[in-house]
């Protein structure tokens, strides 16, 4: 996420599912087939809703399996909720909080911090700040790559944190304006660029961009996830999903998705896409094969719920969001101002249960 506003998420586009310009599946049918229709029907709906206290903004949310736990941005505070419970466990003072990468490996968590261009290093047991890292540019999603056990605070420049000291261990210029990003675990890390409609491939032990994948028909790309087991990435973009070979970076697949897209989710299990956009869906997308991919269902949420976390234990699904209101300005010939309502931030649990 980029350029948002100061007190929370922002609508880019109209709200809606229309795809102009995009490939979309062959509109011939194929030879009738025979056997058992697969289920298209995943059961999930919103189960839960974890009120959460404060005011102000908010961007990435992120969930540890193993301890239960999520870490959710808000305001200038990363706030730290049971996971199935939604009590309130603590929480990590981060100044203009974006998200939180985690590495259950040395048991720490890095906060990205907007306001004071910096990450925070804590302990994941007790949330005790262990140092401030300062960086060379600002910062917005974060991730952490297990296999050089290094920390990517996103910016043009990256300035890559070495996660077991704390130290700086060398800068990243990505040549673009970075979104999400994902790791594959052996040492690469992908990067969506919005403003160059392409995905920087970056080895994360020489600290450079080794490939740029561009992506033709696909306006900022925002959410990215990856499948480790066929090597392909799942981007959202504005006109829709795109499925691509990561080895290669060739467009396998697109499908039609909801629009203003900002986080995603891949079940390994299910072989199931989740792409959260702020109109108040979740758009499900079925891996019919590693070369195949189709829409099969929308998941209600609440408007403005356009970031999530998929956690592969329980599958369940967690967005945060706030009502809104407007308030008319003092000049009737203004529009009134959004604002978010004082005291009802949530935290939505979407769940096959």
């Amino acid at each position: 996420m980029h350029h948002r506003e100061s007190n929370g998420p922002r609508l880019r586009v109209a709200v809606g599912f229309a795809l102009a310009s995009f490939a979309m599946w062959p509109s011939s049918v194929a030879a009738q087939s025979s056997g058992v229709p697969i289920a298209l029907d995943t059961g999930y709906k919103v189960a839960k809703k974890f009120a959460v206290a404060g005011d102000g903004g908010w961007d990435y949310i992120a969930v540890d399996s193993d301890s239960r736990r999520l870490y959710v941005s808000h305001g200038d505070t990363i706030q730290v909720l049971n996971a199935d419970s939604g009590k309130l466990l603590g929480q990590v003072a981060a100044p203009g909080a974006h998200g939180v990468a985690l590495a259950p490996d040395l048991q720490r968590g890095f906060t990205s911090n907007g306001k004071d261009k910096s990450v925070t290093v804590f302990d994941m047991k007790t949330l005790a700040t262990i140092k401030n890292v300062k960086l060379e540019g600002g910062t917005d999603a974060i991730v952490y790559d297990p296999a050089t056990k290094r920390v990517f605070p996103m910016s043009e420049k990256i300035t890559v944190v070495d996660a077991q000291t704390g130290d700086v261990a060398g800068t990243v210029d990505l040549g673009g304006d970075p979104e999400a990003g994902a790791a594959d675990g052996k040492g690469t890390v992908y990067v969506n660029l919005a403003d160059k409609k392409a995905v920087a491939v970056v080895d994360s032990q020489a600290l450079k961009v080794t490939k740029t994948y561009p992506i033709e028909n696909c306006t900022s790309p925002h959410s990215l996830s990856y499948d480790g087991k066929n090597e392909r990435l799942f981007v959202g973009c504005r006109e829709g999903f795109v499925a691509l070979d990561a080895t290669t970076g060739k467009v396998i697949h697109t499908s039609l998705m909801c629009r203003e897209v900002d986080a995603s989710g891949f079940d390994t299990d299910d072989r199931l896409v989740f792409e959260s956009c702020s109109e108040g869906v979740i758009s499900v997308i079925r891996q019919m094969t590693p070369d195949n991919y189709r829409i099969i269902e929308t998941i209600p949420t609440k408007l403005w719920a356009k970031t999530m976390a998929f956690d592969p234990k329980t599958k369940n699904i967690y967005l945060p969001t706030s009502d809104f209101e407007f308030i008319p300005d003092a000049d009737p010939k203004k529009p009134p101002q959004r604002r978010w309502k004082s005291g009802s931030f949530t935290v939505l649990v979407v769940s096959r249960h």
